[in-house]
């Protein structure tokens, strides 16, 4: 009997709670009044959070975004390299321009000194 008693009490002080929440009794509780400040505290903190967090998964999201295309702009310029490195391989120029009527060069280059005359100095 006694634990259908304290059941009821229960669900009773339950109902009570609830129905004083829905009303608005509690906001003119002076317990009410004196923890709302540190409520008020706890709720700016966690706006606060939640905000962190927003920011902080908007720059995650950014970064990946980021390294992605840094892997993309580094594989296009590992294919550009080697496209242009393949180019320019002496064999590759000299089929390309054998048309043209340019032949590879035989002898080995020779240095052409120039002497200058003396310039007369005016005085």
């Amino acid at each position: 009997m006694e634990e259908q008693e304290e059941k009821k009490e229960k669900k009773k002080k339950g109902k009570k709670g609830f129905m004083s929440v829905l009303g608005g009794k509690f906001l003119v509780r002076e317990s009410f009044a004196k923890q709302f400040p540190f409520m008020v505290y706890v709720t700016l903190l966690l706006m606060a959070i939640i905000t962190n967090t927003y920011i902080a998964e908007e720059r995650i999201r950014e970064l990946s975004k980021t390294t992605k295309q840094l892997n993309d702009l580094q594989v296009e310029y590992v294919q550009v390299k080697s496209a242009i490195m393949e180019a320019s391989k002496q064999s590759v120029l000299i089929k390309r321009l054998a048309g043209a009527g340019l032949k590879e060069a035989t002898e080995p280059v020779k240095r052409i000194d120039v002497e200058q005359p003396e310039k007369e100095e005016k005085p």
